[in-house]
Formats: structure tokens, C-alpha cells, sequence
């Protein structure tokens, strides 16, 4: 199993690249998204100059996602965040915004951007009075329906939220996340499958916790904590059928044979295992090679190697 990437990335694959070459923009699909933390900043945990426990914000960001993603053409089907970053693994529909009526729009808008009185209680009266200004200005509409339909615009407003908190709480100011955020898109379900469960793997691959029941602060450990069977989203904005047919069960399992490797030593185990270690290289894309072949055309890069599985 060989990784695969592109010219446009002689050094390394976190190199600056427009966001318009990595995510497409006109067909629906899976990215793995990381973002990290500037300097020496802590997302959560403690921190071992200041010995402060910053703990308390892996919540902020699980309730941000909750309560940001039924506002975008979005799916978290894996998260996890870890104490200078956090990892997601997304749907996209880009063109799913064109399709709202206005109303939709609107309905949207006000989730990811909501007006709140004084004591910082959503004002519905003020909201039902700007939704009908917003009707006879079909500009404003146009760049509403842009920003909501964008994944920058998404990651933007998860994080922006998260870091004023946190320079409040460390009484400073500057940038608290690194400006640009790496996605790398996910061309076969053995792709996302394998990106999920490095994602939620991540606190046993960081030796934070020994044991898959010990797992917090992923989208396994709400999973399971919710009793979910079916490994739907843990977070959506889009009205589509589920895209993986798999159950939880099923999905432990597969996560268990990366952390005990003795009990099924299979050789389809060993390709999971192959396939979640390649993740840690942070490739732009993954998947089988004619995918990759027409990835790449579409964007105007060069295949340099060959990819999988």
C-alpha cells in the first residue's frame, strides 16, 4: 500500500495549496480536517509551563460542532480533540446550499448566526424582523447562501468562537489556531472508515488513555454513550440517506483489531492497519488509483505516486 499526493507538493504536503484545488467544489464527498493550535497554546489539558488545566475546553468545541453543523451542507461523522488540536472527518454537499429556498436559507443563517438579547437569550422578535428584511434583498441572500455553502466558512466559525474564549481565558489576544487548517479528501469508504478510526483512535495512539473504554472527547465515546447502533453521523446539516452501511458494533470491532492485533490477525486487519497508519502522512487525497487519476485532472496536479488500496 503506497501513499499518493502532487507536484504542487514537492516538500511537504502541509505546504500552502488554494482551498478551491483540494475540496471540490461541484460533487459531494468525505475530508479528513485537522486543525492545530498556534506556538505552544493549548487547546485542553495541562499545560507543563503554566501547569493550568485547560480540560474544560474539549467541550467547547464538541457543543460548537453540535450546534454549528445542522446550519451547513455538513456531516461529523468523526471527531476527536486532543490537547494542541482536533480532527473531524466530514460529508460535504457543496452545491446542497443552492437548492434551500429562502426560507431554508434564512432558518440556517440564524442557526450559525443568531441574535441574542442583553443576557445573551436568543431574540426571536429581532430575528423574525431581520429574516423579512433579508427577503427583499436579494444580495444579501446571494452571500448568505456563499458563506454557508463553504467548508473555510464552516471551520472559520467553529474556531473563531473557541479562541476568543480561550485569549479571555489567558488574557491575551492573536491568532489561538494556526490560520489554515489541512483537509486531505477521502475517495472510497475504506478511506473513511480507516480515517474515522484513526481519528478516534487518537487518544490511545497519544498514550492519554490504554483502553478503548476509557476513550473520551471522540465521536466513538458519544456514540456509545448515546447507545447508537448504526454508525450515522453524530452531527448533521444535510437530509441525505446514511453513507456508511455499518453498525457500531461492527465499527468497535474493527477499531479493537488496531489496538489489540493478536486476537485477529487477518490479512484483512493488517490492510485496516496499513490503511490508518498512512493517514499520519497527511496526503492531500486518498483512494484507488483511477480515482486519484481523475482527482488530480480535475484540479491540474500530477499523480507522483501511487495510491490505494
Amino acid at each position: 500500500m503506497r501513499r499518493a499526493s502532487n507536484e504542487a507538493l514537492p516538500h511537504s504536503p502541509l505546504m500552502t495549496t488554494p482551498r478551491h484545488q483540494l475540496v471540490d467544489h461541484q460533487n459531494p464527498g468525505f475530508y479528513h480536517i485537522t486543525s492545530r493550535c498556534v506556538r505552544r497554546a493549548r487547546l485542553c489539558g495541562k499545560d507543563r509551563f503554566s501547569t493550568q488545566n485547560y480540560n474544560h475546553r474539549r467541550q467547547w468545541i464538541i457543543d460548537r460542532l453540535h450546534e454549528l453543523t445542522p446550519a451547513f451542507p455538513i456531516q461529523v461523522h468523526a471527531y476527536a480533540i486532543m490537547p494542541n488540536h482536533f480532527h473531524l472527518v466530514v460529508y460535504f454537499d457543496p452545491q446542497a446550499h443552492t437548492q434551500w429556498s429562502d426560507d431554508e436559507l434564512l432558518q440556517r443563517w440564524f442557526i450559525a448566526c443568531p441574535l441574542k438579547t442583553s443576557q445573551g437569550q436568543i431574540d426571536f422578535e429581532k430575528q423574525a424582523q431581520r429574516i423579512e428584511v433579508f427577503k427583499q434583498q436579494p444580495q444579501t441572500l446571494q452571500h448568505l447562501r456563499q458563506q454557508l455553502g463553504s467548508l473555510s466558512t464552516f471551520m472559520k466559525w467553529l474556531k473563531q468562537p473557541i479562541a476568543r474564549r480561550a485569549n479571555l481565558e489567558d488574557d491575551c489576544t492573536g491568532h489561538f489556531f494556526e490560520q489554515r487548517f489541512y483537509s486531505g479528501a477521502l475517495l472510497t469508504e475504506a478511506a473513511i472508515l480507516a480515517a474515522m478510526a484513526y481519528v478516534d483512535l487518537n487518544p490511545i495512539r497519544a498514550h492519554i488513555v490504554k483502553r478503548l473504554e476509557e476513550v473520551g472527547d471522540t465521536s466513538l465515546a458519544e456514540r456509545l454513550a448515546r447507545g447508537q447502533l448504526q454508525l450515522t453521523p453524530v452531527a448533521s446539516g444535510v437530509s441525505t440517506k446514511d453513507h456508511l452501511n455499518l453498525t457500531v458494533s461492527a465499527y468497535v470491532a474493527y477499531v479493537r483489531r488496531l489496538i489489540l492485533p493478536a486476537v485477529l490477525p487477518t490479512h484483512e486487519q493488517e490492510r485496516w492497519r496499513q490503511a490508518v497508519t498512512l493517514l499520519q502522512r497527511r496526503q492531500r487525497v486518498y483512494g484507488t488509483l483511477p480515482l486519484l487519476q481523475q482527482w488530480i485532472q480535475q484540479r491540474g496536479l500530477r499523480l507522483r505516486e501511487i495510491a490505494w488500496p
